[in-house]
């Protein structure tokens, strides 16, 4: 009976396996750096978009916004309900000073006034911060508003500008002081007939006067506002 046997591996072919397997080590090896370099410098940036760049834009969304608030209630009033209209100014401003601006203009007001039927509506047209502080909560805006004031028989409408620092009181922004820039500049006007059916065809408004000081609350007859000191 004839025994086959298998002749053993050349010993030679030992050292060829031993290198390839180091080789392909070596490679799973630096695949695994790299994988872990990557997943460290992504993490590091999602981190950073979750925790600090997040934070800044919704700091500087929440800012603009305040300003952009308190533009645009600072230059509302409606005579028929005055104690609502100061009440939305109020709840835009902080401070002191801006407190007992709101309180004079409020004592400002006579019964003609409050009588008159007037009413005056802000509308934004643009607003951009232009400085933010979010360990201090603090920032500066400049917003641009679209002023219209209406009586029983005509109205005005007019373009103001507005510069405000803002600050976070309790997570929500507001105005802790108000600048005129320049002043009024007027975009249209028009009469309203008797019944109120539809306004009548505006004029185009003069052009506008030299800067000057310009108040910043709208109201019948030009009202002083928080914070204006009406030119002087």
């Amino acid at each position: 009976m004839t025994r086959t046997t298998t002749p053993p591996e050349s010993s030679s072919s030992a050292p060829g396996k031993d290198r390839t397997l180091k080789a392909s080590f070596a490679a799973v090896t630096a695949l695994v750096v790299v994988a872990v370099v990557a997943a460290g410098w992504f993490g590091f940036g999602w981190a950073r978009a979750l925790f600090v760049d997040k934070p800044i834009a919704d700091a500087r969304d929440s800012a603009l916004n305040g300003a952009q608030q308190a533009a645009i209630n600072l230059n509302s009033v409606d005579s028929a309900n005055l104690e609502g209209s100061f009440e939305n100014m109020r709840s835009s401003i902080t401070g002191e000073k801006m407190n007992q601006d709101l309180q004079a203009t409020m004592d400002g007001f006579t019964d003609q006034m409050r009588q008159s039927g007037a009413t005056s509506k802000a509308e934004l047209m643009q607003g951009t911060l232009t400085e933010l502080n979010t360990d201090d909560g603090l920032a500066k805006a400049l917003v641009v508003v679209a002023v219209t004031t209406t009586w029983p028989d005509r109205f005005d409408k007019s373009k103001v500008t507005m510069r405000l620092d803002v600050q976070d009181v309790d997570g929500v922004w507001k105005a802790s002081s108000v600048e005129p820039v320049g002043a009024r500049i007027p975009l249209e006007n028009g009469s309203l007939p008797a019944d109120g059916a539809a306004p009548a065809p505006t004029e185009q408004a003069p052009a506008a006067p030299a800067p000057t000081e310009a108040p910043v609350v709208p109201a019948p007859e030009q009202v002083p506002a928080p914070g204006d000191t009406g030119g002087q």
